[in-house]
């Protein structure tokens, strides 16, 4: 209820094949808008689970990405939306509703709706970078300010009624914002994109070659990728390049963006073209801003996972707790000096085995979070955390299975 078209499709799209390979013999309905259904519809790697439907509903028009916004509008849809989905679900058929992506509005309809319609239903709201809203402006209406995001995640819920992080680091920090919610949140690891791994991994060739993963934005560090290119650049010519493997905002000053190895365009990036651009790299640099990925997990880190190709980051806890468990990942830096010093340091060394260690490193990272791996601990929080809500019972040894559905969404 929240993105149309491709935004966030990769990631919604290994996350219900994680939930699929959980629930093998679950009815999955994804519920999105008809644009959104189409981009997860192209994913291969989805259209494998035979038992997923896709059920269009369109989203609330004209708010699209600002999950900050109290919109009593909004929520009306969002009940309606939810009502519709729960239709096609018998009353005495146990359901679990798991909404991708939501506003405060959408957990407060989903609540509701719980404590209106009698039966076995559960809510899982998985929170992304959304979470944020809970250190942001808060509304001056009372009314409005009751149905906020730190209203919703401290408010008491009905009993199967529980939120996700995607990173362990996540709720550490809500625990010190909003311990109310922590009792009832659990932690899946975000999985990586099935659909982009490739058989045999492609070694970059030179120059040496660093990307900024993502939209252009300050709080991935734009400013301090461009400062570093252009400084680069000036000193190193030809021997590094540098790539922006996303979008440039609109209303983006264009010219900033010319110590790049590319011309840059506002506006929509096809996936086709991140992909190919994602592949050449060496290095993906991730100057991730805290006060955002405090709260967030990082999609480009993921991308970086994906691809195998080694990061150099800044020292947030989402990116500092994969090199405790994994190894040299790449580099950890803790200002704009240490990502020079990194940068200088690669120069120094590349073509040593130290960069064939760190992809390896990297391997090892993704095989932990292919959906398929991650199944099992999903599975796994929705039984102990659900009462075994989804768990097919015999009702003797000739009986057929009973069905049970999971509502995957909406998106």
């Amino acid at each position: 209820m929240t993105w149309p078209g491709a935004a966030h499709a990769p990631g919604n799209s290994s996350t219900i094949q994680t939930i699929a390979l959980a629930y093998p013999e679950q009815t999955i309905r994804v519920i999105a808008d008809p644009t959104h259904l189409t981009e997860l519809q192209r994913d291969p790697a989805l259209a494998e689970h035979g038992r997923i439907e896709f059920v269009p509903s369109a989203i609330y028009p004209g708010l699209f990405g600002r999950t900050q916004i109290v919109s009593f509008a909004r929520f009306r849809k969002e009940f309606a939306t939810l009502r519709r989905g729960l239709a096609s679900v018998k009353r005495d058929e146990p359901c679990l509703i798991c909404l991708l992506s939501a506003t405060s509005t959408a957990i407060f309809a989903a609540a509701l709706l719980v404590r209106l319609r009698r039966g076995r239903i559960g809510v899982q709201v998985v929170l992304h970078g959304n979470l944020n809203d809970v250190t942001g402006w808060r509304p001056r209406n009372p009314l409005a300010r009751a149905l906020d995001l730190r209203a919703a995640m401290a408010a008491r819920h009905p009993r199967w009624f529980r939120f996700l992080v995607l990173e362990p680091a996540i709720k550490d920090a809500l625990a010190e914002l909003v311990p109310q919610a922590v009792a009832r949140t659990d932690v899946l690891a975000l999985p990586v994109n099935v659909g982009e791994i490739l058989p045999d991994q492609i070694l970059p060739r030179p120059p040496l070659r660093i990307g900024l993963v993502g939209q252009a934005t300050r709080a991935k560090g734009v400013e301090l990728f461009l400062d570093l290119a252009s400084d680069f650049r000036a000193r190193y010519g030809t021997a590094i390049e540098f790539y922006l493997v996303g979008r440039v905002p609109v209303g983006s000053d264009l010219s900033a963006f010319a110590p790049l190895a590319h011309e840059v365009t506002m506006g929509e990036f096809p996936r086709a073209d991140f992909v190919a651009r994602l592949a050449c790299l060496h290095y993906v640099l991730l100057p991730l801003q805290e006060e955002y990925y405090r709260l967030s997990p990082s999609g480009a880190l993921m991308d970086a996972v994906t691809w195998l190709k080694p990061v150099i980051a800044s020292r947030l806890p989402i990116v500092a707790d994969l090199f405790k468990r994994f190894g040299d990942l790449g580099y950890l830096c803790d200002d704009d000096a240490g990502f020079r010093a990194a940068l200088e340091d690669i120069i120094a060394t590349m073509g040593s085995t130290r960069y064939d260690r760190q992809v390896d490193a990297m391997r090892q990272v993704r095989n932990s979070r292919l959906p398929a791996r991650l199944a099992t601990a999903y599975r796994a929080i929705v039984q102990q955390q659900f009462g075994g809500l989804l768990e097919i019972e015999m009702l003797d040894s000739k009986a057929p299975q009973q069905a049970r559905s999971v509502s995957a969404g909406p998106a």
